[in-house]
């Protein structure tokens, strides 16, 4: 499915995500990525999907669930790779008051159509995780060819060119780019930036164990806020409640909705509930028969735990 959710995000509430991409295609392998290594590290821009197909599995979502508060460009791997992304946007625009929201990792923003492009989003969220080249690299990992100044220079047009709302994303991860050198590094950049709103985000949401990418402590992000100023927010756990709906539209296709939110991010039962408008026993009757078949499995993480599917063989 191209569309899943919507789904609680931490960052923009209630989310219709539309995915676009085939799993993990990005010219990124960030090593905190939930879906894990990336499948097909690649800056080649095409359409993977046609743009009607993808429109009708939005309208089809918008007519069964609940009212999202965005409908999300993200996914399964970077937006910025799909080709015809401006004409997508346009065509979202007609189907929703929901505003659009681009989440980018602003490789692509590089290159003149994707720029353009992401201007029509209604919200722009690019990330920026590191302050030099050496953590970029450390981190995001980048596709041959990539070069950091001409992705932050490319990141610094676009913010100031676009008309809307800009969020910018920066990941924090322990004893990697939190550092208060390391995030002095990255205010420099920031300052040359047009951003509403900074929000401070750390892999609360399990990558895959072999990653590596540890959460920064409390500590940390309270020094982070106070170097990146007042626009900086340390991102909360939603706390949206749950959407009324009868019951039978809530358990409708529950199982193979879960299954697909699980396959794109980490999920804990309360998220679950969220997003999908079930009961705490039902989101646990399903994880169950999903964990049964093998087809999802426990993470416990500190005193929460998450359940995500297995990694596509």
């Amino acid at each position: 499915m191209r569309v899943y959710g919507p789904v609680p995000s931490r960052r923009f509430g209630l989310s219709l995500g539309v995915d676009i991409l085939p799993h993990k295609t990005c010219p990124l392998d960030c090593i905190y990525c939930q879906l894990g290594p990336t499948d097909c590290l690649s800056t080649e821009r095409r359409d993977f999907y046609p743009i009607a197909d993808i429109i009708a599995d939005v309208k089809e979502a918008l007519a069964d669930g609940p009212a999202p508060d965005v409908i999300t460009l993200a996914g399964s791997g970077e937006p910025g790779l799909y080709r015809s992304l401006g004409e997508l946007i346009d065509e979202l625009k007609k189907l929703s008051a929901a505003p659009v929201l681009l989440i980018t990792n602003g490789i692509l923003l590089t290159d003149p159509d994707c720029a353009a492009a992401s201007l029509k989003a209604d919200i722009l969220a690019p990330s920026l995780d590191a302050g030099d080249e050496e953590t970029f690299i450390r981190v995001n990992r980048p596709a041959e060819g990539i070069r950091f100044d001409a992705v932050v220079d490319a990141l610094r047009r676009v913010t100031h060119a676009h008309p809307g709302t800009v969020r910018l994303e920066i990941m924090l991860i322990r004893d990697v780019n939190d550092s208060e050198e390391s995030l002095r590094k990255i205010n420099e950049i920031v300052h040359t930036l047009r951003c509403d709103q900074i929000d401070l985000n750390t892999p609360v949401r399990p990558p895959v164990p072999e990653r590596g990418a540890l959460p920064s402590t409390e500590e940390t992000l309270a020094l982070a806020r106070q170097i990146f100023g007042p626009r900086a927010v340390p991102i909360a756990t939603f706390a949206r409640k749950p959407a009324t709906l009868d019951s039978a539209t809530r358990l409708r296709d529950a199982d193979r909705s879960v299954r697909e939110t699980l396959g794109r991010r980490p999920s804990t039962v309360a998220d679950l509930c969220a997003s999908h408008g079930l009961s705490r026993q039902e989101a646990t009757d399903i994880l169950e028969r999903l964990m049964k078949e093998g087809l999802a499995f426990a993470d416990p993480q500190g005193d929460q735990v998450f359940y995500r599917a297995p990694l596509p063989r």
